[in-house]
């Protein structure tokens, strides 16, 4: 269990498949059953985020997993149908996955470091600023660099609910900075294991999750 910007978070080995049985005992019918459609691969993954996240929030809650009033909006945004100013996020990259929550409005993204290839700026998701700031770096630094601008931009994209629905490169990020202010929201990084990178985006203090 991790800390960062008063948020709760989670890592989650998605390849345990001794943690499988129990993990089952967490989702509902409803979602077990989704888990079911994937493959077996895609089946324990599944089961082990959701129970993640039905864990962690029981545990704020004080309740079973099984029975935390856990829904999803239709662009698949993970929501607490409970009063109160509990929010949750969630994300999974290969065999890791994340689970934030939070008493604001959060997003999280991780990613694993892809090598580094050019044909990255013409992809369309980086502003005109990321792209000439990505070049300027060392070649050897790029890769980490990107990596980052996208999980900064897909947890704040999260946190708003629109998820990779919204406007990538209109959310602009400072390319090398590991934390500060993007869009409007504090983002910070979440320390994960080498070859990862990870994002946390928390809304100002004014706003609360909906």
């Amino acid at each position: 269990m991790l800390q960062v910007a008063g948020t709760r978070i989670t890592l989650v080995d998605l390849t345990d498949d001794a943690a499988l049985p129990e993990a089952e005992t967490c989702l509902t019918p409803e979602e077990l059953a989704r888990a079911r459609r994937g493959t077996p691969a895609v089946h324990r993954r599944r089961v082990l985020q959701r129970a993640a996240l039905r864990v962690a929030l029981g545990s704020e809650l004080g309740l079973p997993p099984d029975l935390v009033p856990l829904t999803t909006t239709p662009l698949g945004r993970p929501v607490v149908a409970t009063p109160g100013d509990l929010d949750v996020s969630c994300s999974a990259s290969g065999d890791l996955g994340l689970v934030a929550v939070g008493r604001r409005r959060i997003g999280i993204d991780v990613e694993a470091v892809a090598p580094w290839s050019a044909a990255v700026l013409d992809e369309g998701w980086l502003a005109a600023e990321e792209r000439r700031a990505l070049v300027r770096l060392p070649e050897g630094a790029r890769a980490v660099a990107v990596t980052r601008c996208w999980t900064q931009k897909e947890a704040v994209l999260k946190a708003r609910g629109s998820g990779l629905r919204g406007d990538l490169a209109a959310t602009v990020t400072e390319v090398g900075r590991t934390d500060g202010e993007v869009a409007g929201w504090q983002v910070d990084d979440v320390p994960v294991p080498h070859g990862w990178l990870a994002s946390l985006a928390v809304a100002p203090e004014k706003e609360n999750p909906s």
